[in-house]
Parts: structure tokens; sequence; C-alpha cells
């Protein structure tokens, strides 16, 4: 059985096999991270886990503003725009990115006392924070760009090894010293700047470039307008711990953060279709060929919505395993958190048609004003009905988001003659009012268990019965080529 598994995978498309190392790697990312978590709640007390969350908070903002995201998505479709000149095109983004990070570094030494105020973050650590920006752009266009080029084996050593030592030097940290929160971030900026030495050598050194007008001037040009969706996007799933912590305290805030770690091991799937899908489909609409794609999004999105659905099920066993008792409450903050996961997926399809189209301007307006929402949202609700309101907050918030992506979608598709059935809308609303309905029983069902066991049996008979949709997506991957 072992042999004609191994003779199958052998004869599978490169595609295939790409979506198969990297949801591995994704998985491998995410259970580390799933790991690190209870070491860290139990290493922590709740108000030092809750400041550490707080900083990775910081660390997602100030990561978006000191380099304008250049290694994201306008990345992927310059790699696939740009394919005959990769090299000198990967490298003026890093070096574009390493001058806009010290730009924004200079700023923060001459002004750190107004930043530190704002932030409640002592100098230290936001030189720490630094540190790790100038790391994480070279991380990612070296992953971006091997997922594009499916060097699948590469990218799940690197970033498999870099978490399982991120995660290891941490612990140590928080073992030996007395301020573990900062102790865990200063391992983290040690182990990827180490990375990020030799990354960006590897990103530069075959044609090395330092400027390339039109690159530079597509890349701002791309991202400038994009920095409201990025800054947007982290104060949705961010910003909570931070309004949570300034009103309730840090000890809530690091309830919150365990339900929302837990929740986000989700995004694996979703990370994982998306970094598949997304080069596959703009492949498929340069060459006008999108039939496919469709019913691969159709069948990504069920197994998506039955996983969060399980997750659900199980959320007060799973919060045992991850956080000490003083987080049993978290698992009322996860119903919403995973709800929040799958309308990330369904809105992502529609962005990456207004990505591929370059319309960047329209993203921004949907993501100001969900963050926006979301803000007000949770001064409002959060005062009067504790730190719980946020999970739900968060969850109206992506939906309006989702609402509001999809009319700009529909806009772009009109305004460049193209037909907006490449993303199955339909299918997409009959899918979320199903899991919708399901998670809400499941709540219930935290003081029931026969009612949570019975919702398990009938989610693995009901994928059982529908495993040809499943095997169907996967083999029309199996059979397209690169």
């Amino acid at each position: 059985m072992i042999n004609r598994l191994i003779d199958k995978y052998k004869r599978i498309s490169l595609v295939a096999k790409a979506t198969i190392w990297f949801t591995i790697t994704n998985i491998l990312q995410k259970g580390l991270l799933f790991l690190s978590t209870p070491i860290y709640t139990r290493l922590m007390s709740p108000s030092e886990y809750g400041r550490y969350s707080i900083i990775l908070s910081w660390l997602e903002i100030f990561e978006i503003i000191a380099t304008f995201r250049i290694g994201w998505g306008g990345y992927v479709v310059g790699l696939t725009k740009f394919k005959d000149d990769r090299d000198r095109y990967t490298s003026s983004m890093q070096m574009l990115s390493i001058i806009i990070t010290s730009a924004f570094l200079f700023i923060y030494v001459i002004s750190r006392d107004v930043v530190n105020t704002m932030t409640n973050l002592d100098t230290r650590t936001t030189l720490v924070i630094f540190g790790i920006i100038y790391a994480l752009p070279a991380i990612q266009f070296w992953l971006v760009r091997g997922r594009v080029e499916y060097k699948y084996i590469k990218v799940f050593i690197l970033a498999t090894l870099s978490s399982v030592i991120v995660i290891s030097a941490g612990t140590i940290a928080a073992v030996i010293s007395g301020t573990k929160d900062f102790a865990v971030v200063f391992a983290r900026f040690v182990v990827q700047g180490s990375f990020a030495i030799y990354l960006i050598w590897a990103n530069c050194h075959k044609r090395f470039t330092v400027y390339h007008k039109d690159y530079w001037k597509r890349a701002l040009s791309f991202n400038v307008p994009l920095l409201p969706y990025y800054l947007s996007m982290v104060i949705l799933h961010s910003s909570d711990r931070i309004i949570i912590g300034n009103l309730c305290g840090t000890s809530f805030a690091a309830i919150y953060s365990a339900a929302y770690t837990l929740s986000s091991c989700m995004q694996i799937f979703n990370q994982s279709f998306t970094q598949t899908i997304q080069p596959l489909m703009y492949k498929s609409m340069r060459e006008e060929n999108v039939e496919k794609i469709p019913s691969i999004i159709s069948a990504s999105l069920s197994i998506i919505i039955g996983l969060n659905c399980l997750l659900v099920l199980v959320a007060p066993e799973l919060i045992r395993i991850v956080a000490p008792s003083e987080y049993a409450d978290a698992i009322w903050i996860i119903p919403p958190l995973c709800a929040s996961v799958v309308v990330m997926y369904i809105y992502q399809q529609f962005v990456n048609v207004e990505f591929y189209f370059e319309e960047s301007r329209l993203i921004a307006i949907a993501s100001i004003g969900a963050a926006c929402l979301n803000v007000y949202l949770n001064y409002m609700f959060i005062p009067i009905y504790g730190y719980f309101a946020a999970g739900y907050t968060t969850l109206a918030s992506y939906m309006i988001f989702a609402a509001c992506h999809y009319c700009f979608m529909k806009i772009v598709v009109k305004k460049n003659n193209y037909s907006e059935k490449l993303v199955p809308v339909k299918n997409m609303i009959l899918l979320l009012v199903i899991y919708t309905a399901v998670t809400a029983v499941a709540a219930i069902g935290y003081e029931f268990c026969i009612i949570r066991v019975a919702l398990v049996l009938a989610i693995l008979i009901v994928g059982f019965c529908f495993r040809s949709g499943v095997i169907g997506m996967f083999s029309e991957l199996v059979h397209i080529k690169k």
C-alpha cells in the first residue's frame, strides 16, 4: 500500500504536490503555535501572557507601517507578471523594504516619547520590535517566491525549522528570565534576525539590484493605497486585545488571546488553500480559462466550514489543553472567532480578484470602514458586556467587510469586462448559513455534551457522504499543470 501511495504521489502534478506540502507546512507551523500556547500560558502569569499578546499586536501594526507589506499580495502579482526577471524584481523589493523600515526607525528614534506613551511600550521593547520587522520581509520574500515557483521542500524545511527554533528559544528565555513577556519576544528577534541575514543574501545575490524605477514605482503605487487595508485588517483581529487590555486589564486580554490562538489554528487551511488557489486563479485569469475555479473554491470552503465546526464542538476540551483553568471562559469566545475565520476565507476570494486587477483603492475603502466599525463597536459594547463582546464585534465587522468586497468585486469585473461567476457567491452564502446554524447549536451544547457528540457524528457522516466533492477538488489540482 505504501508503495502504491508513493507511486501515485510521483505521478501527480507539481501543483498537487505543492498543495500537499504547503498544507503540511502550515499545519506544522500552526501546530507548533498551538503547542507554544500551553507552554507560555503556564510559564507566564495571565498578566504576563496578556502583555505578551499586546506586544505581538503592536508588532503587527508596526510591521505594516514600517514595511508597507511589500512582500504580500502585490509581490505575488509581480512575480506572476515579471516571471522572466524575478531575480532583479525580488532584489529591488528587498532593498526597498529595508529602506522603508530604516526611515520609520529614524522617525521613531526622534519621537520615541510620543510613540511610547501611545503604545505603553518602553524603548527597549520597541527597538526589538523593529529588529523583528527588518527580518520579516526577507523571510516573506523567500517563502512567497518559493511557493509561487513550487519549491515546496525548501519552503517546508525553512518554515518548519524557523518555527521550531523560535518556540524553543522562547521557552528557554521564559524559563530563565524574570521579565518573561519581553524575553520571549527578544528570543524571536534573535532567531528570525539570524535567518534573515542569510535570506537577504539569498534574495539579492543572483542579480543584485538596489533601485529599479519601474518596480519601485509599481510597488509603491500598489502598496501605499493598500496600507489602510493591511492596517485595518490587523486592527480587526489585533485591536481587540489592546482595547481589552486598556478597558478590562491584561489578564482578560490573555483569556481572549487564548481563544483567538485556538480559533486561528483554522487559518492553516485558509492559508493553504489561498496560497495554492491564488496563483492558480491568476494563471487561469491570464489565460482566460477559469471554468474549474468556482468548484475548487466551493469545495475548499466546505472543508474549511466542516473543520471549523469540529473545532467549535470540541472547544471546551481544547481550552483545557491550551491553558490552565483560569482561561476556561475562553470557550464562549471561540464560536464567533471561528465564524470570523470562515468569513475571512470568503472575502479573500473577492480580494484575490481585486488584487489581480490592481484595484487597491477599493480594497482600502472597505477595510477602513470595517476597522473603524470594529473599534467603535468594541468601545461601545465591551464596557457593557465585558470582553466576550469583542468576539462578536469582530465577526460583525468581518461580515460587513466581506459584503463590501463583494460589491467592489462586482464593480471591478464589470469595469474589466470579466465574469463575476469566477467566485461562486450563492454557494458561499448557503454554506455560511449552514455553518451559522451548526455553531449556534454547538454553543448551546457546551452545557450538554450529548448535543456536541451528536453534531460531531453528523458532520463526519456528511463529510463521508460528500467525499467525492473533496476528492474531485484535489483531482482538479492533480491534473492542473504548472
